[in-house]
């Protein structure tokens, strides 16, 4: 997780040019003008609707000029995709002290950005026992069949694994708490991907036209292609990273990598995924084994979530996972989990095996079901 100084150092960066431009429409308005008087162009259109937000709006200061009459200040109002960011008492995480239950959290790890188009509001349960947690589902009426149905599930975020999880002797209890656990983490984490991606395809579609991209709009798409590892310039590779993985797929491999939660490094270290950090900027996941590194641990469950979705989505070891995605969607198909399992051969060092292991997991426990799960509506 970054620091506050780091994440306080990023928010400045990403509003420094906003600042800037709010300056120079300051300064501009006080300047005396000798010819005509300073209009609105009524016919001005915004950058996009798609960049529409309800809380920020910029003034971007443009000259005018013909051969009649003097130049003349034309405002044109851009609507940005910067909503305000949620309250947060910075110096009670300095001291380690957790945030009350309920209490909205602010966007963490590497999908956070000022000017991501999508900011949910998840409410973190921070539960020491397995009881605890049974509890909160039951408050939250949440129930893995209506799920199923087609439910919502509810933006519920645990902090950590209950210590006591293992000594829930009820093999299938033990399972469904996991998986309700796992699952809003999983699709919060893919409903912020998605929401990037379909950002990302309008700027494609506005470069396919013809039509420049703003300055705010290429810092956005390189601050993106930086985070994903791949060309700015490369609409057609960023848009094959910037995808959901298939909640069935996570699930299963979480359940498998951390024996459903009860392993050690999933209750010390909230190590769900078996990723082991190496040399160079993300992780590879292997399956620990005695005498090999302990998994990379984790600050928070979410965390080890958004670690393994962002490692399916730039290590070269899952190209293949990729291009298929990439394929199902270019038939207008949804990403199945079952499917694209069968292309993380490199994900484990028992190759075919471990796919079919995987895919038993999915098949048994009726995970495909929640590939179409949803968070409620914001």
């Amino acid at each position: 997780m970054l620091s506050p100084i780091t994440r306080i150092a990023d928010f400045g960066r990403n509003y420094a040019l906003l600042g800037a431009f709010g300056a120079c429409l300051a300064g501009a308005w006080s300047l005396p003008l000798d010819g005509p008087t300073a209009t609105v162009d009524e016919a001005a259109t915004p950058l996009d609707e798609a960049m529409a937000s309800d809380s920020w709006q910029m003034a971007d200061v443009r000259l005018v000029s013909d051969d009649a009459t003097p130049p003349r200040l034309e405002v044109a109002i851009a609507e940005l995709p910067m909503p305000e960011l949620p309250p947060f008492d910075w110096s009670a995480l300095e001291r380690g002290e957790p945030a009350p239950p309920g209490e909205a959290r602010p966007m963490h790890g590497r999908f956070s950005h000022a000017l991501t188009p999508l900011r949910r509001q998840v409410t973190t349960m921070r539960v020491a026992s397995a009881s605890e947690l049974t509890q909160a589902f039951e408050a939250h009426d949440y129930t893995l069949d209506r799920a199923r149905r087609g439910g919502h599930v509810p933006a519920l975020e645990i902090d950590r694994v209950p210590a006591d999880l293992v000594q829930v002797r009820d093999g299938n209890e033990r399972k469904e708490l996991f998986i309700k656990a796992l699952l809003p983490m999983v699709l919060e984490a893919n409903e912020r991907v998605l929401a990037e991606r379909t950002h990302l395809k309008r700027l494609r579609d506005r470069h396919g036209a013809g039509r420049g991209l703003s300055v705010i709009e290429r810092m956005w798409l390189a601050e993106v292609a930086d985070r994903y590892g791949a060309p700015s310039a490369e609409f057609d590779e960023l848009l094959q990273r910037v995808d959901i993985v298939p909640p069935s797929m996570a699930i299963a491999q979480a359940g498998v990598e951390s024996g459903w939660g009860t392993s050690y490094a999933a209750r010390v270290g909230n190590a769900l995924f078996g990723q082991i950090q190496v040399t160079g900027r993300h992780s590879v996941a292997v399956p620990w084994q005695p005498g090999r590194a302990m998994p990379q641990p984790f600050g928070s469950v979410a965390e080890s979530v958004e670690a393994y979705v962002m490692n399916l989505n730039t290590h070269f070891a899952y190209a293949d996972f990729r291009v298929e995605r990439a394929r199902l969607r270019a038939e207008g198909k949804e990403p199945d989990g079952y499917h694209l399992m069968g292309q993380l051969r490199r994900y484990s060092e028992l190759g075919q095996g471990y796919i079919n292991f995987v895919r038993n997991v999915i098949r048994e426990n009726r995970l495909s079901d929640f590939d179409g799960a949803k968070l409620p509506p914001i």
